[in-house]
């Protein structure tokens, strides 16, 4: 592919990754800003994915929205992967045993994507955003993530993106950060507390495929009024054995219906057996 080819493949992209649930319609100006394109280039770019109908111009405010082919696209990204049809009854489990809501996320672009959720029935939860993106170096499920990349991936994201302070215990310094990391690969798992939100606390495991490369995380999230260090070392386990049962599920392509559960032990209230290392 010719180098010209790959860079309009890169502008498409950076043009449709500007699009979020915080801010889903541009104008052309403020898109022109963002990406500090001329005017010209850039509206090329998007009559063109409007004509393959990847944006939608609206006629009233003319502002620039996703268009349908992305959520037909998507669909198909979920069958193909499999990935919501394998986890969602393992995550249906880490609910019933926690009482808390389960998530899945995944690692893109020097983000974090939430790709699936399971809410606990609990009037005050934690509730997040299918599709939502975040940054890597505060949360559960974004540290988690973030520990098995490669080193050189870690240090790019640490210099393009910086360590912002979101919330009261973010991590803002890149050696604890690190340090950090080094803890979670150590023990298999995450944990936070109040660092992407107030009053939000939340744990996590890493997914492995066949290769025994992580390709996702499964966690649990609640308020802090419903958190205690021996809870956050229970729901660890449990999230550990979740990730396990799903890596398991992934790499023999096992129907999860057909599989055992988390089992008596999952109870938090219970004694939990400590989880098969990976």
């Amino acid at each position: 592919m010719k180098k010209t080819s790959v860079k309009t493949v890169d502008r498409l992209v950076k043009i449709l990754d500007c699009f979020s649930f915080e801010r889903p319609t541009w104008s052309l100006a403020e898109l022109c800003a963002e990406l500090d394109l001329p005017k010209s280039t850039l509206h090329r770019f998007l009559v063109s994915l409007e004509a393959h109908g990847i944006l939608r111009r609206d006629p009233v405010d003319v502002r620039w929205r996703l268009g349908y082919r992305l959520f037909i696209w998507g669909t198909l990204a979920e069958k193909s992967t499999g990935l919501r049809q394998v986890t969602h009854p393992v995550m249906q489990e880490l609910v019933d045993a926690t009482q808390e809501t389960a998530l899945l996320t995944v690692y893109q672009a020097q983000d974090v994507v939430c790709v699936a959720k399971v809410e606990t029935n609990y009037p005050v939860r934690m509730t997040l955003v299918e599709g939502g993106r975040h940054p890597l170096h505060a949360g559960a499920s974004s540290k988690v993530l973030m520990a098995y990349l490669s080193p050189n991936e870690i240090q790019s994201i640490i210099q393009d993106k910086g360590l912002p302070k979101l919330c009261s215990n973010t991590i803002t310094d890149p050696d604890k950060l690190l340090e950090e990391l080094a803890k979670i690969r150590q023990q298999g798992y995450a944990r936070s507390l109040e660092e992407t939100d107030p009053g939000a606390w939340g744990v996590a495991a890493p997914i492995y495929n066949e290769r025994k490369d992580v390709v996702a995380a499964i966690g649990v999230a609640g308020p802090s009024s419903r958190f205690t260090d021996d809870l956050a070392q229970q729901y660890a386990a449990l999230c550990k054995q979740a990730a396990l049962r799903i890596s398991t599920l992934l790499s023999w392509g096992i129907d999860p219906s057909a599989s055992s559960g988390l089992g008596p032990s999952a109870s938090p209230s219970g004694e939990l057996a400590e989880p098969t290392q990976w």
